[in-house]
């Protein structure tokens, strides 16, 4: 069966909207916040306490995403996107009692290859699962669902302990969700247009440029105490964030299921921009959810795209260089900054600006 005609039941959609929330509520809370968390509970909040940890984390997580791809196959997928997640769900148990820089660095080689294993697998699958007709509504979602779930108070604000649990809850939710998700239609994977060997470049390009604008400024954010109170403090705003979340999410989802992942990536680099500017000029309560929203729009993107293509090495690509690279490359440039990095922001826009017109290029002369 073709993946433009086939029609998936209510019981296939909810699963895949599981499993997509599940891997992005693992990584977003325990991944970026919950093992940190727990690092410097144990070690210490010294600078520099986090890097070799997020170092090995990155490395496994890239590990993890090459091997899924090199090893993806339609029969076994199911039972490597379990694998994955058993991963997850051992590093998030795990961290609970570790107390030792040995014990932490076992913890983050599970949660990257999980991570990675996770992330490309259900990306080379999830076209196979259930077609094209709804791809952009179930990722987005489920991506907004995760980051507005995150975003609760109760969640946001939790311990170490709490958000390992909720990491586990979040692991066991993927493995019943990909449980029920086969191949059912056949995917021939594009190699015109968004998916030629020079528009893939570029794709990898911009939501590099994205993750990495998106890590730096979340950082100096969550590290600068005069900012985080004006963005992620407080039940009100952390509500008013969790709702912009989940309302981009979906509205993401519909456009992208209208062919409109450049528009998507556009809105969101012009709502990333603006939002920094008025968290920059003390006007976080505003710019906090239109920050939310750009994140959850192009969150979107980056699972939609490699799924869309259906190539399961494309999808290790752009996770390992956009993904893992995008993000530890912000984080560094964000070590001891306080203020929001104008800098990187105008370059971030021209790498974006000039990569989607170049991308609309390639796609015109292809058509």
């Amino acid at each position: 069966m073709a993946p433009q005609t086939y029609r998936p039941d209510g019981k296939t959609l909810l699963a895949a909207v599981t499993t997509v929330a599940a891997v992005y509520v693992y990584f977003l809370i325990f991944a970026q916040f919950g093992f940190l968390h727990a690092v410097q509970a144990a070690l210490g909040n010294d600078p520099g306490t986090l890097r070799p940890f997020m170092a090995v984390m990155g490395l496994a997580g890239v590990t993890g995403s090459v091997g899924a791809a090199w090893g993806f196959a339609e029969h076994r997928s199911r039972r490597w996107l379990a694998a994955g997640f058993g991963l997850c769900a051992g590093a998030a148990g795990w961290s609970m009692g570790a107390r030792n820089p040995a014990e932490f660095h076992a913890v983050a080689l599970l949660t990257g290859l999980g991570t990675g294993l996770t992330t490309v697998t259900l990306a080379g699958m999830l076209r196979r699962a259930i077609g094209d007709t709804r791809l952009g509504l179930v990722i987005g979602l489920g991506t907004g669902l995760a980051y507005g779930f995150c975003n609760l108070p109760a969640v946001f604000a939790a311990g170490a302990t709490v958000q390992a649990l909720v990491a586990l809850f979040a692991a066991a939710a993927g493995l019943a969700g990909g449980g029920l998700l086969a191949p059912r239609v056949t995917v021939d994977a594009p190699v015109f247009g968004d998916y030629s060997r020079g528009a893939t470049a570029v794709w990898v390009a911009v939501f590099f440029a994205l993750v990495c604008l998106d890590s730096a400024s979340f950082y100096v954010i969550q590290h600068t105490p005069e900012l985080k109170a004006g963005t992620w403090v407080g039940g009100v705003q952390l509500l008013l964030n969790a709702t912009a979340h989940i309302t981009a999410g979906v509205l993401a989802g519909a456009a992208l299921d209208r062919g409109r992942l450049a528009g998507v990536v556009l809105t969101a680099t012009t709502l990333l921009l603006v939002a920094g500017g008025l968290i920059a000029t003390g006007r976080g309560f505003f710019g906090a959810p239109l920050y939310a929203a750009s994140v959850s729009l192009y969150s979107a993107a980056l699972v939609f795209y490699p799924a869309s293509g259906g190539r399961p090495g494309r999808a290790a690509l752009v996770y390992a260089v956009a993904g893992w690279g995008g993000s530890g490359l912000g984080i560094a440039l964000a070590e001891g900054r306080h203020t929001l990095p104008a800098g990187l922001g105008l370059i971030a826009a021209g790498v974006i600006g000039l990569g989607l017109l170049w991308r609309n290029r390639l796609v015109s002369r292809a058509s």
